[in-house]
């Protein structure tokens, strides 16, 4: 099982709320992988990488944990890198992706169990209770929006009434799909 909610953040956003997260609770970020086989800590989650845009992007990239966490590393030898594994105790924090005229839609996800040999186990109750309570805090601390069944900082909430635009994906075919457009709903 899992537990996920989506935002769309603009990295000022982003900052204020990792600030936010970091002084009411325990909170650290990592980088996704390494070069070695122990998690590399992060000041700030924004990294300057399209991922899904063109270019000039940024986005977000990053586990949020505990600093007493289970962390799981493995080498991937494709990449010749260390990677965050699944069973780690850590929340995803990802995408966000932002080129100045479109702002992807990122999320916040975490799985209560893992599979241990043959068997599914449940994550450290210390863990999940850590995880939901930073996910209220994140919630609370961003606007809801129904429309877009997600959360919303303040200033992407600002630039879209600007004119800017949200979108929920991208495709190589047909580049962002903009919220509200046809197709939409089948996320």
């Amino acid at each position: 099982m899992s537990k996920q909610f989506y935002v769309y953040l603009l990295p000022a956003d982003v900052e204020a709320l990792v600030y936010t997260l970091k002084s009411r609770l325990d909170v650290s970020l990592i980088q996704p992988s390494s070069s070695g086989p122990f998690p590399v800590k992060l000041e700030s989650p924004v990294c300057n990488d399209a991922l899904m845009l063109k270019e000039a992007a940024v986005r977000v990239d990053c586990f949020i944990t505990r600093k007493d966490a289970d962390i799981k590393m493995r080498f991937v030898p494709a990449l010749s890198r260390w990677s965050v594994q699944g069973e780690s105790e850590v929340i995803e924090f990802q995408g966000c992706e932002f080129d100045g005229s479109v702002l992807l839609r990122g999320r916040f996800y975490f799985q209560n169990d893992f599979l241990m040999e043959d068997m599914i186990a449940p994550k450290r109750t210390e863990f999940l209770a850590w995880a939901d309570k930073v996910f209220r805090l994140a919630k609370k601390s961003l606007c809801r929006s129904e429309t877009l069944d997600a959360y919303v900082g303040e200033h992407a909430e600002k630039w879209k009434q600007e004119g800017g635009r949200f979108a929920w994906m991208v495709t190589p075919e047909r580049g962002p799909i903009f919220e509200g457009e046809a197709g939409s709903l089948a996320r």
